[in-house]
C-alpha cells in the first residue's frame, strides 16, 4: 500500500476565505495569549514560531505540498 492510500483526507471546517480569516485571527490571538499566560517572553514566542515554520518547511521538502 502506498503512502497516498494511507492518508486520511480531511476537509477544512472553514468553507470560505472569510471564515478562515476570522478563525485564523481568533486562533492566533488565543494561542498568543496562552503562551504569554504560561510565561513565555517575546523572544521565546518568536523562536517557537520559527520552529513551527521549520516543521512546515521540512514537510514541504518531503513532498507534502497540501497547503
Amino acid at each position: 500500500m502506498n503512502m497516498q492510500q494511507n492518508r486520511t483526507v480531511s476537509r477544512s471546517p472553514y468553507d470560505t476565505t472569510t471564515d478562515w480569516m476570522r478563525a485564523r485571527n481568533i486562533l492566533a490571538k488565543s494561542f498568543y495569549k496562552e503562551l504569554k499566560a504560561n510565561g513565555l517572553n517575546h523572544r521565546q514566542i518568536v523562536e517557537l514560531s520559527n520552529e513551527l515554520l521549520q516543521m512546515v518547511s521540512e514537510d514541504f521538502e518531503k513532498g507534502d505540498r497540501h497547503w
